[in-house]
């Protein structure tokens, strides 16, 4: 039965190969034609490029290369290199050598430009990063294509060599990423920069011994100014939360990611962002605080009392918030609920003039508006307690002003009226009358 099968076999193959037409038998051969070729030419490229690293090789060896001889042969050969490893038609034994012979000639130019921005002398910094992306893939595929063999003739310690290097490159890509941002080509940076961050995800090869001199957090703050810089506001999105994680930098991050929203003129979206700020830490960000007060005072003064509120709910003693509330209802002529929020003010910070002046004016005012009614109560001992009350209140304002008075000597004018009339209601004439000399 196997035998039946068999034949089956070979004359459906048979017949399949006499089924061709003569336009299709030499269509195929053009096409093994065309691949064979393909192939010599890309053995040839690499052999071309082979000869350009031996005779740069040799030309350094006897010290008559100079650096801008080394650079142009290391862009000659590479140009070569790659055409034979884009066609495709490289046989796979020979893929490890070919990426050797790449990360060989992309590793001379590294050095020398290395070297020249050690000087701060010029030199091509696109030709740097094209230069170090081609070094990292050659080392990446060398090391890949390469079987390690041992032994006094083996490769095991170059390939440990060239796993060294390309741990080191890592670092690079962080000096191509600010040599980038520099001239102003903020994409490419971008990406050199996001190559650095996840340098041990790409190259896991060396994950064990590769060692940033920054941490991926101080990379992702660097990526996310530079955006903000470059007004690439949805990239700075993307790096923000990263970027917070660099400690040392966090109080700028969340400075420039306020800004970005008044520079997108998204006053909601900055808004949210500076609420969410502040109410995560209060003291430390007292300043975003007063100007959030601000912008929630145009809204409703209700909405400044909300706001104060969630601010004093997890921290008492945020002194601007207390003020802010304050003053949100000393506007509503709330005085009763304005005055221990200028009170506390005082307690928080002893020679905060406002907050004394302030306080005493919420006990002044309602004392006014009290002495309004008495003539119009017909009630005569009605109308004298409510003088009485008036005296109470303005008795109480008297301590606030002279604390006013005693932090501000030389400012009268900040004073002087308010004391002269408690003094003056309260039965104190020779003290209203050096207010009035002040006046």
């Amino acid at each position: 039965m196997k035998k039946v099968f068999l034949a089956l076999a070979l004359m459906l193959a048979v017949s399949s190969v006499s089924a061709q037409t003569p336009e299709e038998k030499a269509r195929a051969k053009a096409e093994a034609a065309a691949l064979k070729a393909a192939k010599k030419e890309a053995k040839e490229q690499v052999k071309e490029a082979q000869g350009v690293w031996e005779a740069l090789n040799l030309q350094i060896q006897e010290k008559k290369a100079t650096n801008e001889t080394i650079l142009a042969e290391c862009k000659k050969g590479p140009e070569i290199l790659q055409k034979a490893i884009k066609s495709g038609m490289l046989e796979e034994k020979r893929l490890g050598e070919t990426y050797a012979l790449s990360a060989n000639l992309a590793m001379h130019p590294l050095n020398i430009m290395l070297q020249a921005a050690s000087d701060k002398a010029p030199f091509d910094t696109v030709y740097f990063y094209s230069n170090l992306k081609y070094l990292t893939d050659g080392l990446h595929n060398e090391l890949k294509y390469t079987k390690v063999t041992t032994g006094e003739t083996g490769n095991e310690a170059q390939l440990k060599t060239k796993r060294v290097q390309l741990a080191a490159c890592g670092d690079y890509y962080i000096y191509a990423a600010q040599f980038e941002a520099a001239c102003g080509r903020y994409q490419n940076a971008l990406e050199a920069y996001d190559r650095a961050i996840h340098y041990k995800e790409t190259y896991p090869e060396v994950a064990d011994i590769c060692k940033l001199r920054i941490s991926n957090a101080q990379i992702a703050y660097y990526a996310f100014h530079m955006a903000h810089n470059a007004k690439l506001y949805d990239v700075m999105d993307k790096y923000y939360d990263q970027a917070l994680q660099f400690e040392e930098g966090a109080e700028g991050t969340r400075q420039a990611k306020v800004a970005s929203y008044l520079e997108r003129k998204d006053t909601v979206a900055w808004a949210k962002a500076v609420h969410d700020i502040t109410i995560k830490d209060p003291q430390k960000n007292s300043d975003l605080i007063q100007i959030l007060l601000s912008y929630y005072q145009k809204q409703g003064l209700d909405k400044m009392i909300v706001y104060a509120d969630e601010i004093l709910a997890i921290d008492p003693a945020v002194m601007i918030a207390n003020y802010g509330k304050g003053y949100a209802y000393f506007a509503q002529e709330k005085y009763d609920e304005a005055f221990p929020c200028y009170v506390k003010c005082t307690e928080l910070k002893p020679d905060y003039y406002d907050a004394w002046y302030q306080a005493g004016l919420c006990k002044f005012r309602q004392a006014l508006a009290k002495n309004a009614t008495v003539s119009n109560i017909k009630n005569q001992v009605k109308a004298k307690a409510t003088v009485e009350e008036v005296k109470a209140l303005l008795r109480t304002a008297t301590p606030y002003f002279e604390k006013a008075r005693e932090l501000t000597p030389n400012e009268p004018q900040k004073w002087a009226y308010e004391l002269k009339q408690c003094y003056s209601f309260t039965g104190q004439a020779a003290k209203a009358a050096q207010m009035d000399k002040l006046l």
